[in-house]
């Protein structure tokens, strides 16, 4: 079975059968979605008492009695973050719960503009003003930027180490070797919230560590962390949470607005924080400054949290101008490196904030790692990105000598390059990467043939108590029969399409372009719109 995308189609319910006691407790369906993915009936509880405990992470507890001293001391405090969703919450946790303590603390976001991660020249500035200076989502690979510093650095991170570390207490899963395998595919915010469980006992503070975890649930879902046994945990007790803060049962004025702005109205999903939440979040970041987001996050005033939830909104729709732009310029480009194993692209420097963006969207259209590149005068800055399965990490490493800071994980990177070495680059990066691709990429994986005529409630009901979804447990994909389907045009950016009753969307019409529709006895593959019942997510038609 092939799509019209060029992708193959692989039935999983061909290749994998669940286990027969699990098809007695849950069903036939429920059976083979979680048979797919490899996961246990015990990894959907989700209570927060079987969270790992937090001394199994590197330096933790130094970190915390180094953070809880300066506190006490009435010594000020610097948290660096970065300027995406991730870090943004992360920061956010760490800032409100050490005000609370009476900290001396400052939250400091980086521009895009001026770039990821530290600087020398930022550190010495900061050391001028703090006596502490902690990292949220960056500075495991600032060797040289915190070699600099004279003062004391704690960093909260979860990207890749090199074989070199920076002089700091580095607060990173991934320097223990044979730890929990969940630990390491944790979130920055993730590591926070860990982080203010300690804080709170240390500083003996009157509070509910509980009431951040909307933050680091929406920071693990935006840094597509997989949906681990952990990360599970965080991610739906988190919107547990939002669902009580958008029913007035928790004050968080800013979050509640942003919620409402984006048409969430009940039952909060991940994919409404994917999709929808983490996009508005990371808008001021792309397009602005994102200090608008972290305080729209801890406002607590209502005429204020509007004010900052209607601000970010005008700034994500013009993010979201500067991203069509941005990829239409990207797919002319790409067009003509089909049989290539990387698609490359270089930008004018006004698309920077959108290049994540433009590289996820070409990644999963041709199937293979992107790369896009935003050209500045002296550097330049690109974003990489792969689809699951995708290591983007490992390859760029070979090549690290050439960038002037980088870092990232095996699904994303971003680094910093002179512009005058673009060319070298572009030669030796289509070396670095594998030619032959292997495991599932540019397949698609179907988890189970679901004619549209047995769609029901129960169907719904049971999407439902899969919840949350995720990099490593997505939302099913299901095989129609054979339909017709006719054609509504294009609006909003999404291709409409009709069969029978149902609607179907598509985000991805580049796919669709070259069909002449109606079509007449053609599979589909499709995901089921929880909140919209008579709504299809189209992924593929049958070629």
């Amino acid at each position: 079975m092939k799509g019209i995308s060029g992708k193959e189609w692989i039935l999983l319910s061909d290749l994998i059968k669940p286990d027969h006691g699990l098809l007695k407790r849950v069903g036939y369906l429920k059976a083979q979605i979680l048979a797919n993915r490899n996961m246990e009936e015990g990894a959907l509880e989700g209570k927060l008492k079987k969270l790992i405990p937090p001394f199994e992470i590197p330096n933790i507890e130094r970190a915390t009695e180094l953070i809880a001293e300066h506190v006490r001391s009435g010594k000020r405090i610097v948290l660096f973050g970065d300027y995406d969703v991730d870090g943004i919450t992360g920061t956010a946790i760490l800032y409100d719960l050490l005000k609370k303590a009476g900290a001396r603390v400052l939250p400091l976001l980086p521009s895009r503009k001026r770039g990821y991660g530290l600087t020398k020249e930022l550190v010495s500035k900061l050391g001028r003003y703090a006596d502490l200076l902690v990292t949220v989502d960056n500075g495991t690979t600032a060797v040289e930027e915190l070699g600099v510093s004279e003062m004391p650095v704690v960093v909260l991170d979860h990207h890749n180490p090199d074989e070199r570390l920076p002089s700091a207490l580095i607060v990173n899963p991934k320097l223990k070797e044979n730890g929990y395998k969940e630990l390491s595919e944790i979130s920055s915010s993730g590591l926070a919230f860990y982080l203010a469980l300690l804080l709170r006992k240390e500083l003996d503070l009157d509070l509910d560590v509980r009431e951040y975890l909307h933050f680091a649930c929406m920071g693990t879902v935006a840094d597509a962390m997989p949906m681990n046994f952990l990360n599970r945990i965080i991610v739906s007790n988190g919107i547990r949470l939002l669902n009580h803060i958008l029913n007035g049962g928790y004050h968080a004025p800013g979050i509640r607005l942003l919620m409402e702005k984006s048409g969430i109205r009940d039952d909060v999903t991940s994919r409404d924080i994917a999709f929808s939440l983490a996009p508005r979040l990371n808008a001021p970041g792309r397009v602005a400054k994102p200090h608008v987001a972290i305080k729209l996050l801890l406002e607590r005033d209502e005429k204020k949290a509007k004010e900052l939830a209607e601000r970010i909104d005008k700034l994500n729709n013009y993010r979201k101008h500067l991203s069509q732009v941005a990829f239409e310029e990207a797919m002319r480009q790409a067009e003509g490196q089909k049989e290539e194993n990387v698609i490359l692209v270089v930008l004018e420097n006004w698309a920077g904030g959108v290049a994540g963006i433009v590289a996820g969207r070409l990644s999963h259209i041709f199937s293979k790692p992107a790369v896009v590149i935003s050209l500045g005068k002296e550097y330049s800055s690109a974003s990489v990105r792969g689809q699951e399965g995708m290591d983007v990490y490992s390859p760029l490493k070979s090549l690290s000598h050439l960038f002037a800071r980088w870092g990232g994980h095996s699904a994303a990177a971003g680094f910093t390059i002179r512009t005058e070495l673009i060319p070298i680059f572009e030669r030796l990066v289509r070396l670095a990467f594998p030619r032959e691709r292997s495991g599932f990429e540019g397949r698609v994986l179907i988890d189970v043939h679901l004619p549209l005529s047995c769609i029901n409630q129960d169907i719904y009901n049971l999407l439902k108590e899969l919840e949350p979804y995720g990099e490593g447990f997505p939302e099913p994909f299901f095989l129609s029969e054979p339909l017709k389907v006719a054609s509504l045009g294009e609006r909003g950016g999404k291709l409409r399409l009709r069969t029978g009753d149902f609607l179907l969307l598509s985000w991805d019409s580049n796919f669709f372009r070259g069909i002449g529709f109606p079509i007449d006895g053609k599979r589909i593959v499709y995901q089921l719109d929880r909140k919209r019942p008579k709504t299809l997510l189209l992924v593929d038609v049958e070629a």
